[in-house]
């Protein structure tokens, strides 16, 4: 069948809710992934390499977690939190490089500096690139359900003006 001839449906609209949790799992897998990598590739060398991995690749996954749980929460369900979500989301990453800081600084004479911030630095650019493309994207058509309609998580929208 030739390209003319197919018929393209339109997007259907999605809400809100459905955007972030899509762009949540992205996150996710590109974080998780880039952890498992980078720990696979650092086992193979070893030694220093491998602590310094450990580190950075452990912190990128949790910072990981921590983004893509702040995308997960439906805000519209708790609309007085909604922009304290981004501000629990960043108290939660300096609270992680804090107490990676704390926690590293007695093995850093141990670990491989590149191993360390090689990792971690890939991973938290390539998590905050999937979001932006993930919530960014011109064709993603977001609606927002009238009140009283039903949404497809089952709240009643009576949260939405």
């Amino acid at each position: 069948m030739s390209r003319a001839g197919r018929r393209l449906t339109p997007p259907r609209p999605r809400t809100h809710a459905e955007v972030f949790r899509a762009a949540a799992r992205r996150v996710l897998i590109t974080g998780l992934a880039l952890s498992a990598i980078a720990l696979a590739g650092a086992a193979l060398v070893g030694g220093d390499a491998w602590r310094g991995a450990v580190w950075g690749a452990g912190a990128g996954a949790l910072l990981t977690l921590i983004t893509a749980a702040s995308l997960a929460v439906d805000w519209d369900r708790f609309p007085l939190l909604a922009s304290g979500g981004v501000m629990l989301s960043f108290a939660g990453k300096i609270a992680v490089m804090a107490a990676l800081i704390v926690l590293a600084g007695p093995y850093r004479q141990t670990m491989s500096p590149v191993w360390f911030f090689a990792p971690l630095a890939v991973i938290l650019l390539a998590v905050a690139g999937t979001e932006i493309v993930a919530l960014a994207s011109g064709r993603a058509l977001t609606v927002q359900p009238r009140r009283g309609q039903r949404r497809d998580d089952g709240a009643d929208g009576s949260s939405v003006p």
